[in-house]
């Protein structure tokens, strides 16, 4: 009988560790860059009438929005924002979010046309074609760094100060914010991020805060702006005063009456 005998051939420790060490990057990448994608919301600032060139003291608010391709850009995100929210989207959610970008400028555009004609008829002043116009593309060119038309009501309440030579924060008394579109009859209408813009008034302070009235007539799924801004208020336990309002000429007669 004749033994057969293998030599068994080892790994050598140190190519062991070298395989691991370069694995663990490619491992790490992987996990950081795979694709899931978040949209997320975050309270952002407060912006003065007088940043869109408006000699008036009150002021609109804007949220951060947008979305996260990986696990690194949510982190990052989070670092950046610590009071942001997210929520699992679909890889479409950029596609959807350049749709909402294009269709919020167009938004943004007609509100401040409303705001302007509103402001002038409150005002009892209706300014020459040519003048119009060159209002208007001053406002638009000044607001290009915000999209939709949440701006609308406070920008007409601005204009509106600015034509009396009023000054409704009462040489910096109260601090005045608010949201709402501004439609052609006056009337305030809904608008989103009603949560972080809230959380945004608080943080900077506000005493007032206008939205809209619209608990009666709110037309889409969900809460109306009135009714998440009641619970809200509760939830957080909010300083800020909410003022809900109709139109815009609700809110000036809240505000001509501040003392």
């Amino acid at each position: 009988m004749v033994e057969l005998t293998t030599k068994r051939k080892r790994v050598r420790p140190e190519i062991v560790i070298v395989c691991l060490l370069l694995l663990l990057p490619v491992g790490l990448a992987t996990y950081c860059f795979l694709p899931q994608y978040y949209a997320f919301s975050a309270p952002g600032e407060i912006v003065s009438v007088q940043k869109l060139g408006v000699s008036g003291s009150v002021n609109f608010t804007y949220v951060r929005q947008g979305f996260t391709s990986n696990r690194y850009e949510r982190w990052s995100t989070e670092r950046a924002f610590p009071e942001a929210y997210f929520e699992p989207a679909s890889s479409s959610i950029k596609e959807s979010f350049t749709t909402i970008k294009d269709t919020g400028g167009g938004l943004r555009d007609e509100t401040i046309r409303n705001a302007i004609t509103s402001a002038e008829e409150e005002a009892d002043h209706e300014a020459s074609g040519d003048e119009f116009e060159l209002r208007l593309e001053k406002l638009i060119e000044e607001s290009t760094d915000y999209y939709g038309d949440s701006l609308g009501l406070m920008l007409a309440i601005g204009l509106v100060e600015e034509a009396h030579g009023e000054d409704f924060s009462h040489e910096g008394q109260y601090i005045i914010a608010g949201t709402g579109t501004m439609e052609s009859d006056h009337t305030v209408g809904s608008v989103g991020g009603i949560r972080d813009k809230l959380r945004t008034a608080e943080n900077a302070g506000v005493d007032y805060f206008f939205l809209p009235k619209d608990k009666e007539h709110f037309y889409y799924e969900g809460l109306s702006n009135e009714e998440e801004a009641e619970l809200v208020v509760e939830e957080l336990n909010l300083k800020l005063k909410v003022v809900p309002v109709e139109t815009m000429e609700d809110a000036l007669g809240f505000l001509r009456n501040l003392k």
